[in-house]
């Protein structure tokens, strides 16, 4: 059953943060009135959340949370499904189900991958869809609110607040606005989820200091609006803090057994410098040896971790790594037209494009240390990609990866952004970027879904399905492609009708 309408539970319930002994439980108590709202909780292996209780206990709801509850539930075994459900005055939630991480020997994990909802863009049907798949973790990439006061008010999908978010009252209405989604409540309820922010759940094309789309002048001071978000998207959503020191910080590492380690970037508010091609810093600076989009503490971090004992590590990361260019100009011109990233001119410098020292400090440190088996997840590009990551197109044996992109839930495509509305304009796009980027090996620019990663000692296998349309709830989905990575073989491979 999905909670909806009135009721203490109208919000759903969330796990997430899985290890192999303990999982954070999540849910919201609306009351009518009150400070604080006494919560019982309880975990069990009976879908129907009876049975033995294999853990309980009590929390409260508090105004100083936004009435959000999450419990930390250890002693838990590993690799197990759990049902769990919270009651107040009587009143139960939905029984969510659970499953922790594996431990030791593990053969094979399945990931769904999704980013980029936009309310007022379409529906999350999307979201039903992957809620139905048995997979072992989903991976949010980010932007999972919107900050806009966008509208379709023909799909009957305004925005609430209807206005731009700038306080901690905007972002935590926004937040409840999308756990009324029944689509999205459906995913919470089936999977556990592993999360991160992008720029939307702050402000558009944010960075540590600021944002495009934030003016001083009338949203406020920076770092009062990153602080509204960030505290809100951390009472929302089934994460563990992993330094009660930093609870800004979000970036954070599981292990998924002796198979993967899923390593979880903030590739957008830690480290990052403002992007070059925002229309206030030079171009220039984009080639610049100081450009981060990590920082100092996290870079270091990310290389302690990768050199972690795994088959596969596996990177949760915002924006694009692969490099993705229009054209391709000479040397000398790419320091003087603006937007020139990629090695010619690029589509957004807010990706990696933009900090390419950063870039290639990373991949030459993967080849140095003899690191292996390395996969990236993105989102933020509202398109399907699977690409390469090289440090020399020409030469193989310099390919330190692959890059597996997801597509939008909802937001915009690619194509909708970049292509203009003139006929045949998407299939010359589509013509130039097959041509400018020979690392791509395939991508679509228009639809919108989820990816499905099937990773087990000897291969990661990456499905992308697509969703049919994002006005019809009813909508099917397509798998559009299916693509392979070998342990010890970092390319990428099409699998043919016989391998499937």
């Amino acid at each position: 059953m999905t909670a909806g309408g009135g009721g203490p539970f109208r919000h759903g319930v969330a796990s997430g943060d899985p290890l192999p002994d303990a999982v954070v439980l999540w849910t919201r108590v609306t009351v009518p009135e009150g400070d604080a709202v006494p919560v019982r909780w309880r975990v069990s292996r009976s879908s129907d959340g009876g049975g033995p209780a294999v853990a309980e206990g009590h929390a409260t709801a508090s105004a100083e949370d936004d009435f959000t509850v999450k419990v930390d539930v250890g002693g838990l075994e590993p690799a197990t499904t759990y049902h769990y459900r919270f009651e107040v005055d009587g009143a139960a939630s939905p029984v969510g189900r659970t499953r922790t991480a594996p431990s030791g020997q593990t053969a094979a994990v399945r990931l769904g991958v999704v980013s980029c909802a936009n309310w007022a863009h379409g529906l999350f049907t999307a979201y039903r869809h992957l809620a139905e798949r048995e997979v072992d973790l989903v991976v949010h990439l980010g932007d999972y609110v919107y900050e806009s006061d966008e509208a379709w008010t023909e799909l009957g999908r305004s925005h609430n607040p209807a206005a731009r978010l700038r306080t901690l009252a905007d972002y935590r209405a926004r937040h409840a606005q999308y756990r009324t989604d029944p689509d999205l409540r459906r995913l919470h309820e089936r999977h556990p989820l592993v999360a991160v922010w992008d720029d939307h759940d702050v402000a558009g094309n944010a960075w540590r200091d600021g944002a495009a789309d934030h003016d001083p002048a009338s949203d406020g001071p920076w770092p009062r609006r990153r602080a509204a978000a960030t505290r809100a998207f951390l009472e929302w959503l089934p994460v563990r803090t992993p330094d009660r020191s930093r609870p800004g910080r979000i970036y954070r590492s599981f292990a998924l057994g002796d198979l993967v380690r899923l390593i979880m970037l903030d590739t957008r508010l830690e480290g990052r410098d403002r992007p070059a091609a925002d229309g206030e810093r030079p171009v220039a600076t984009v080639e610049s040896r100081s450009r981060s989009l990590l920082g100092d503490g996290q870079r270091r971090w990310l290389r302690d971790e990768l050199r972690a004992p795994a088959a596969w590590r596996v990177l949760g990361n915002q924006v694009m790594m692969a490099p993705l260019r229009l054209v391709t100009l000479p040397g000398p011109l790419r320091r003087f037209l603006p937007g020139t990233v990629a090695g010619g001119a690029g589509v957004n410098a807010g990706q990696w494009d933009g900090y390419p020292r950063e870039r290639r400090n990373l991949f030459e440190f993967v080849e140095r240390a003899g690191v292996s088996d390395i996969v990236v997840l993105t989102g933020d590009l509202h398109s399907s990609w699977a690409s390469e990551l090289t440090l020399d197109p020409t030469q193989p044996s310099r390919t330190v990866g692959v890059e597996l992109v997801t597509p939008s839930i909802t937001s915009r495509s690619f194509a909708e952004e970049v292509a203009p509305p003139l006929p045949g304009a998407r299939a010359l796009l589509r013509r130039v970027v097959r041509r400018q980027n020979p690392h791509v090996r395939f991508f679509d620019l228009e639809r919108h879904g989820y990816l499905v990663v099937d990773v087990d000692h000897d291969r990661v296998r990456a499905e992308w399905w697509h969703v049919d349309g994002v006005t019809d709830p009813a909508a099917g989905e397509t798998r559009a492609a299916r693509w392979v990575v070998r342990r010890g073989d970092p390319l990428l491979v099409e699998e043919s009708p016989a391998d499937r």
